[in-house]
């Protein structure tokens, strides 16, 4: 019974490891899209969820996945 529970919390830890792990990338992938601004000539939309999430996607090339998405939704919902 114990090994059931233990593995049972093992399956439940590994899987909470899993999205922070895919959490972490996101927030790595977006931090070097970001660097590439030059933040002292253009304005980044961080409130605009729409805009901020097109020029993520311009600056990646392609679209943002489930987690990059996440985030852009805190940045935006986030007062800087």
């Amino acid at each position: 019974m114990i090994q059931k529970v233990l593995t049972d919390i093992e399956i439940e830890v590994t899987n909470r490891i899993n999205v922070e792990e895919k959490n972490l990338k996101a927030v790595k992938e977006l931090k070097l899209l970001l660097d590439q601004i030059d933040h002292e000539a253009e304005v980044v939309p961080f409130e605009d969820k729409e805009r901020l999430s097109r020029l993520l996607v311009s600056l990646k090339g392609a679209t943002l996945n489930e987690n990059e998405n996440q985030l852009v939704e805190k940045i935006s919902k986030y007062r800087i």
